[in-house]
């Protein structure tokens, strides 16, 4: 299988006979590499974690793209996308505990939570805001009309005797246990400067094969800033030497 990061927390996996894609956005600052709308159609079905801006922006001029490709979500991004013009025909609910199946892929839906943005993360982008008003005031609209409604998932995938584990935010939620002993953890790391203390004890319960970071970029300014993975980079070495760590680059596909 071949796994690719298309900026943020979006992921494509392709296992050369059906591709999944996962929270499709097209990033909007023109300082850094962005994937058009049209290179991500052709993929056989998009799956969402939750339906915050910076994951389902983009999936109305998809859809209008890919006439055909089907939508997995719960059920407050389906709203979302309805009231955007996405036929609900194409939107396949789902829920925590769901198991499905696309292609040779099988599919677990798991509840999780969004993390919380800490306080140093919230000064570093202050500065950025001043200065770009405009921006500012439409960005926090747009996240306003897109909530997530206390539905995060992340998605627990296997085929052919691979399971990768897959977040679109990083929080655990109470009680719940994740898969371990995964091939590939594809976390989700923004949002927060503490990210090595808050995953470190996830990794030692679940100790996964491979670890490929996502969600640090500066995808949409003046409200996310790039959040550097190397000190939790070390963590990972320090602690789990035996673990892959991947810091991907855009649109190269990793092998798994």
């Amino acid at each position: 299988m071949k796994i690719t990061w298309y900026g943020t927390a979006t992921i494509g996996i392709d296992d050369g006979k059906t591709k999944l894609l996962f929270d499709p956005f097209v990033r909007m600052n023109k300082r850094i590499e962005t994937t058009p709308v049209e290179g991500f159609a052709g993929f056989d079905a998009v799956l969402i974690t939750h339906g915050h801006f910076d994951h389902i922006y983009s999936i109305p001029a998809l859809a209008e793209v890919d006439k055909n490709v089907p939508i997995y979500c719960t059920a407050t991004p389906k709203q979302t996308l309805m009231t955007r013009g996405v036929e609900e025909a194409r939107i396949n609910v789902i829920q925590p505990d769901d198991v499905f199946q696309i292609g040779d892929y099988t599919i677990r839906v798991r509840r999780f939570r969004h993390i919380i943005f800490d306080p140093i993360y919230i000064l570093s982008v202050v500065p950025k805001c001043a200065v770009m008003l405009p921006r500012l005031f439409w960005q926090a609209y747009q996240n306003r009309q897109m909530p997530e409604g206390h539905e995060i998932v992340a998605f627990e995938i296997e085929a052919h005797g691979k399971k990768i584990f897959l977040t679109g935010s990083f929080r655990e939620y109470p009680g719940e246990v994740y898969p371990a002993d995964v091939d590939m953890f594809v976390l989700a790391h923004g949002g927060s400067v503490f990210a090595p203390e808050k995953t470190r004890d996830f990794i030692a319960r679940y100790l996964p094969k491979k670890i490929l970071v996502t969600h640090f970029d500066n995808a949409f300014p003046p409200l996310t800033r790039t959040v550097s993975v190397k000190r939790l980079q070390k963590t990972v070495k320090k602690n789990h030497p035996e673990i892959e760590f991947i810091i991907p680059e855009i649109c190269r596909a990793v092998e798994l």
